[in-house]
Parts: structure tokens; C-alpha cells; sequence
């Protein structure tokens, strides 16, 4: 299944980067591939990330993006993520 997440943040890009690149490993074990694009809010201080994701297991991306550690960053940046389900079309 493919997935695109919009999230939304106060903070830096920088800090959402940091925070995929620490979630790496484990979001290995949930999706084949996934790609980040920065958006240009034009808003000093609030960020959004797309995020296009292969899901291969739905449950533990679950697990990962319900963690402790995870919901910690999300309230700490006052993050909101939109997920929306892709299909390719031929």
C-alpha cells in the first residue's frame, strides 16, 4: 500500500530529518522505500514534510508512529500528520 503523509510542524526542517533519520532502522522494517519533500510554508518557525511511503507492514508502521518516542516529538513540535492512501495509475 502506498501512503503520503503530510506533516506539519513548529520547528526546522532540520529537526524533521533528524528525526526520520533516528526512526531509520525501524521504519525499514515497514515500508520497501519512502521519499521526504519539503514544502515552502513561507512561515518562519512552521515546517511541512510529504512524506510518500511502500507500506509492506501497515501494523508495525502503526506500532512506530504510536510509540512513545514518536508521540514525544509530535507533542514537543505540535506536529499533525494527514495520511492519505495512493494508487498508481497506469
Amino acid at each position: 500500500m502506498n501512503l503520503c503523509v503530510v506533516s506539519s510542524f513548529q520547528g526546522d526542517v532540520d529537526e524533521f530529518m533528524s528525526m526520520m533519520e533516528e526512526f531509520g532502522e525501524e521504519f525499514k522494517s515497514a515500508v520497501s522505500e519512502f521519499e521526504c519533500g519539503v514544502v515552502n510554508t513561507n512561515k518562519a518557525g512552521f515546517s511541512k514534510i510529504i512524506t510518500i511511503a511502500n507500506v509492506i507492514d501497515q501494523e508495525r508502521l502503526e506500532q512506530i508512529m504510536t510509540s512513545p518516542r514518536m508521540l514525544d516529538w509530535d507533542e514537543a513540535h505540535n506536529n499533525t500528520d494527514i495520511i492519505y492512501s495512493l494508487e498508481r495509475i497506469n
